[in-house]
């Protein structure tokens, strides 16, 4: 699973992307309402705990530059509130928008809430305004095995794992992991499904490197999980300046691309990438 601990002051980023993505997310929030938040009717309770521990953490550890940089963090619900889908949640305590929708215009991030319905973890809310490949309505209502099911090896390998590092996820011990992607657009709402490359043509340093950092909370009160993603991106043509990076991605790529191949199913990414880091790695 790739966790490692993460400290209180280091659980969400506030950098020089912060405004432009805010103003992202109200616009997205404004226009496609229904494909960048859903919740369920029973999943407000926890949402004020989410909307809760994001203002403190603001109040804490960005008190005035998150506002400045952005024009304003505090949610203002009735800008933008979005027309509320079908078994969603009714009014909230945060004028009229559930408390995960508020939280989620605070921040960066995307948030994902994650409730114990007997059945193991469920999506019960979610602020999902930069999706990478996938998309929210196809997800909610459903456990964190069946959310990700298309995920190589998901189910032999890492099913039970993430299931039981969830039972065990306390409150006192949030976890930071990242995953890395290659995508032909650097459009931050990217639901549609991964690009497959066949016949791609373009040039490699015309991609992008997407990363996602995601966080993983128990609340305190509710015990349910909020998942974060913070979603870093920057063109590839930047590696040709760290070796060493292309030389590490080169051998995971590599790897990825024989596993993928073994089993009949196309590699993420164009033929031409891993020579193209290899390159890069002898400094060519």
């Amino acid at each position: 699973m790739g966790v490692r601990p993460l400290a209180d002051a280091d659980w969400l980023v506030v950098d020089e992307a912060t405004p432009s993505e805010l103003r992202r997310k109200a616009d997205l929030l404004a226009r496609r309402p229904d494909e960048v938040f859903l919740a369920d009717a029973a999943s407000e309770p926890a949402g004020r705990e989410v909307l809760a521990l994001v203002q403190a953490w603001l109040g804490a550890h960005h008190p005035t530059g998150g506002a400045d940089r952005s024009g304003g963090l505090a949610p203002r619900p009735h800008d933008h509130a979005p027309a509320e889908p079908a078994g969603a949640a009714g009014p909230g305590a945060d004028g009229g928008i559930h408390p995960v929708d508020a939280a989620g215009r605070l921040v960066a991030e995307d948030l994902c809430l994650l409730e114990d319905r007997g059945s193991g973890a469920v999506l019960v809310a979610a602020s999902v305004c930069f999706p990478s490949h996938w998309r929210i309505a196809e997800k909610m209502g459903r456990t964190v095995a069946e959310i990700h099911g298309p995920v190589h090896h998901y189910a032999a390998e890492l099913s039970s794992k993430v299931d039981t590092f969830l039972r065990r996820l306390t409150v006192d011990r949030p976890v930071v992991r990242r995953n890395l992607s290659v995508h032909d657009h650097d459009d931050l709402f990217a639901p549609e499904p991964p690009e497959t490359y066949d016949g791609f043509t373009g040039e490699i340093d015309e991609l992008w490197l997407r990363s996602e950092r995601q966080t993983l909370v128990r609340l305190p009160g509710s015990g349910a999980i909020l998942f974060t993603i913070k979603t870093q991106q920057c063109p590839v043509a930047v590696l040709r300046d760290r070796p060493a990076l292309c030389a590490d991605l080169a051998l995971r790529y590599a790897a990825l691309g024989n596993e993928l191949a073994r089993i009949g199913e196309p590699a993420p990414v164009p033929t031409g990438w891993v020579p193209w880091l290899q390159a890069r790695a002898a400094g060519r």
